[in-house]
């Protein structure tokens, strides 16, 4: 179905309307699975599913949510896909998909103090030292070239050992051992990343807990932390449901959690050592394998592993023959969140922003009207430089009039309005993320040019020659009409055509209900005495006139 025929749906554990302040409850993944499966975004399966398989039933449903209920060998249900598709997004946040990138911006700026509780259900089973075994969750190679099995869909929890402040990020981990993994931490904008460094520095080992899965919204919030913010990771996801968060304390570090969380390993990153362990190679969200395939990582030594009884695990779908497709897609909303609210506060009028999804992130359009001269390279220079994401590489600004989440239009507005000797901005020198396989350089840190394309009809100029060759949709026709002679019908025109100026579309509307060819005949016998507002495109009006072409402006 397209997403211009996809109306939004109501969850139905909103509580009020979104637009005065909705509070959304911390509910379970369960909850969740639930609500997908009530608006038909979940395929379920009911047969027992080998290991093996998961990643092939991930990759057939690239726009639906999965859910396999019996995993041979494995006590958990398996989950994935569920944060792949707009619909899913705008389900969590109770908002019409094409709403989905203001309302993260939106929410993203909205924080309420977390509330901490005694205990929540994630406290259910706890599982502590030589009895932990990684072994109990769903491992399987994902991708053919992966080093290991993932926990890819975990919700890394740090603290900042200066502010105190909690920072929840999604990073992966791969197995190592019953109790061990590798995490990849070279993302160094990352701040889960910058508080390992902190905790390097001082030579200990960061506490670390990580939830596994979760309700989309909770990781939606997940998405829009900002290093050097100083804004507590659990404030920020208050600011998503509406209301305080509730958390839970873990049971062996000093880090806390959702009430609502699912699955939850504790430990440390060993950051006392250096990058020294092996780590990868891993299918990205770039649907390769990134510049760095055979990375050097931290280890995280788990030391205690909680989970509510019928607890489900999550897994996140990335890479494959449809990239842009997976739950790598969460990152687009938290993307198209960050550049609706930088455009904003860079005096843009944003109307939309959409980074389609093919893309992987690295192509934006924007949706705006331009009032002032600069408007539009002003808007490109925003979205080149303005997500902490360091995304888009490429990005495209289009007047009101487009459609954004319809290629047509934008293929359309790319060739016929932007001009490439005044409407490209290159900007040199600009963060990308390290993944992109066109970097040259061959080490960190690294930086690229990026490009803006201005597909916008130029302010302050006759602009008719950019008006879009639509077709006239049926007229309505008002029910008893009196038919009139071709006689009646050119005197009506006449006294119509010397009121003011009407275009033939108007003329033809006015006489809707009347025979086609006695409107044409009466117009044949009028035409020498017509008329063009010259002046006056795109329709260029009739009007009495003793000549054709008629100069000065259309008054109504």
């Amino acid at each position: 179905m397209d997403i211009k025929e996809r109306a939004s749906v109501t969850p139905p554990f909103l509580s009020h309307d979104l637009t005065k302040g909705a509070v959304m409850p911390q509910i379970s993944l369960g909850a969740w699975v639930q609500a997908l499966d009530d608006a038909g975004l979940l395929r379920r399966y009911t047969d027992e599913k080998r290991v093996d398989e998961l990643a092939q039933l991930m990759e057939d449903n690239p726009d639906k949510a999965i859910l396999v209920e019996r995993v041979k060998d494995c006590a958990f249900p398996f989950f994935a896909n569920g944060m792949q598709t707009q619909e899913i997004c705008a389900l969590a946040l109770g908002c019409d998909p094409r709403e989905v990138s203001a309302e993260i911006g939106r929410r993203s700026t909205i924080h309420y103090p977390a509330q901490l509780v005694d205990t929540a259900p994630c406290k259910e089973v706890v599982i502590k030292g030589s009895d932990v075994d990684l072994t109990i969750f769903p491992l399987f190679l994902h991708h053919t070239f992966d080093g290991q099995a993932y926990i890819n869909d975990g919700r890394i929890i740090t603290r900042d050992p200066e502010t105190g402040d909690i920072n929840d990020g999604i990073q992966r981990l791969m197995y190592r051992s019953k109790d061990l993994l590798n995490i990849d931490m070279r993302a160094a904008n990352h701040q889960g990343a910058i508080n390992g460094e902190a905790y390097h520095a001082l030579k200990k080992d960061m506490p670390v807990a990580v939830c596994v899965g979760g309700p989309t919204l909770d990781q939606i919030s997940s998405m829009t932390r900002v290093p050097g913010a100083h804004i507590d990771g659990w404030d920020k996801l208050g600011g998503f449901l509406g209301g305080p968060a509730e958390v839970v304390r873990c049971e062996t570090v000093d880090l806390t959690v959702p009430a609502n969380a699912e699955i939850v390993l504790e430990g440390h990153v060993i950051t006392s050592e250096d990058w020294i362990h092996d780590e990868g190679p891993y299918g990205e969200a770039t649907g390769t394998y990134g510049t760095e395939p055979l990375a050097h990582n931290w280890n995280v030594k788990v030391d205690c592993v909680t989970y509510r009884r019928k607890a489900i695990y999550q897994h996140a779908s990335i890479g494959g023959l449809h990239p842009g497709r997976t739950d790598m897609y969460i990152w687009l909303p938290a993307i198209e969140g960050d550049l609706f609210e930088t455009l904003q506060r860079a005096g843009v009028h944003v109307l939309d922003v959409h980074l389609p999804p093919a893309s992987c992130e690295n192509i934006a359009y924007a949706r705006i009207r331009p009032v002032s001269g600069g408007d539009a390279k002003q808007a490109l220079g925003a979205m080149l430089t303005g997500s902490h994401h360091q995304f888009p590489k490429i990005a495209y600004v289009f007047d009101e009039d487009i459609d954004i989440y319809d290629e047509e239009q934008v293929k359309w507005a790319q060739a016929w309005r932007y001009n490439p000797g005044i409407g490209t901005l290159l900007i040199p020198g600009q963060n990308i993320n390290p993944l992109d396989p066109s970097i040259t350089m061959k080490q960190l840190p690294v930086s690229i040019t990026k490009i803006g394309f201005d597909c916008t009809m130029p302010l302050g100029q006759d602009n008719a020659k950019f008006a879009r060759a639509l077709i006239m949709p049926p007229i309505e026709q008002p029910a008893d009409v009196e038919p009139l002679t071709e006689d009646e019908i050119e005197d009506k025109l006449r006294e119509l055509l010397q009121q003011s100026p009407k275009s033939w579309r108007e003329i033809v509307t006015y006489f809707a209900g009347q025979p086609y060819p006695h409107v044409y005949r009466a117009f044949g016998r009028l035409r020498p005495h017509l008329g063009r507002m010259a002046d006056q495109g795109p329709d260029y009006p009739y009007t009495i006139a003793d000549t054709e072409f008629v100069p000065g402006t259309r008054k109504d």
